[in-house]
């Protein structure tokens, strides 16, 4: 059997025999998450082209039309947090929450970097060009002991945040584009990881950076889709993760972020179980249905 056999079969009930429709993908977006590479999958996947999908606009309920599930991929293109999304997933028969993680350090490493590659494109509106501003012309080693740069709140634990705090983009054109200082506190860093560790056996979908190519597979099968290989199509110039993150920042630096960013990594630890066991639990629902269709007990 082919693995969208495979799938078909599995996800059907009983005395059918094809496919279930499944609900709508909204995404949990924190930057620098592999987000557009799993984006490009998702389109692939579904035979969308990029302006069929929900865009920002239809976050906000003053601006949304009818919307077809099948058909889109909530906050395509932008850094939308669970909040955002909240209305659309308040229907769980018709939309579901994935979400990529990645190590915390490496995240915000690439942050940085990806805001010095960018810096030279076209002005952005206000605080988001001192970002960019910012990361041209000053070390990260200031940045983040600098209270007063924009880029200060950038090293919070930006993923426990767009999964368990209650932030919301304000701005229609780029949500979540700048967090407020809300997110320094110690009290909203145990407060957000408390509800983000709650949240996270509702995404219907984790994958994890570090093992991606594994974790697509398993989006692939979920939703009934062909296996794709991942796209690496949005990966910062210099390249590199946990490990090269690690030997790029000087020991204080690394220490600064280890301790500032804890939350993101016990929920990263916590991602990562359960996504080796959805990936497990995949293998052996592949395995069962070769074996009925084979005959084997």
């Amino acid at each position: 059997m082919s693995g969208s056999a495979v799938a078909a079969s599995a996800n059907a009930g009983p005395g059918e025999t094809g496919v279930r429709v499944r609900p709508g993908l909204v995404y949990v977006r924190p930057p620098k998450t592999a987000s557009t590479s799993v984006e490009n999958l998702v389109i692939a996947a579904q035979g969308l082209s990029a302006e069929t999908l929900v865009q920002v606009a239809e976050i906000y309920p003053d601006r949304n039309g009818a919307v077809d599930p099948r058909k889109c991929l909530v906050g395509k293109g932008y850094h939308v947090t669970w909040n955002d999304a909240a209305r659309f997933l308040a229907d769980p028969a018709a939309w579901r929450a994935i979400m990529t993680l990645r190590d915390p350090i490496a995240r915000t490493l690439s942050h940085y970097r990806f805001l010095q590659q960018t810096a030279h494109a076209a002005r952005s509106p206000g605080a988001h060009q001192r970002l960019l501003e910012e990361a041209l012309a000053r070390p990260l080693r200031e940045l983040i002991v600098d209270e007063s740069s924009e880029f200060f709140n950038w090293t919070m634990p930006v993923q426990t945040f767009f999964l368990g705090s209650t932030l919301r983009g304000s701005d229609p054109s780029g949500p979540a584009r700048l967090l407020p200082d809300t997110v320094r506190s110690s009290a909203a860093h145990h407060e957000a990881l408390r509800c983000a560790l709650g949240r996270l056996e509702r995404l219907a979908w984790i994958g994890i950076v570090e093992s991606l190519d594994r974790d697509v597979q398993v989006l692939a099968f979920s939703q009934g889709w062909p296996a794709h290989g991942l796209l690496h199509d949005n990966r910062t110039a210099t390249g590199g993760d946990a490990l090269a993150a690690s030997s790029e920042l000087d020991p204080a630096t690394r220490r600064v972020l280890a301790d500032r960013l804890a939350a993101d990594y016990v929920l990263l630890e916590c991602a990562r179980e359960i996504a080796a066991e959805r990936y497990r639990e995949m293998v052996e629902t592949i395995g069962s249905v070769v074996n009925r269709s084979e005959g084997r007990a």
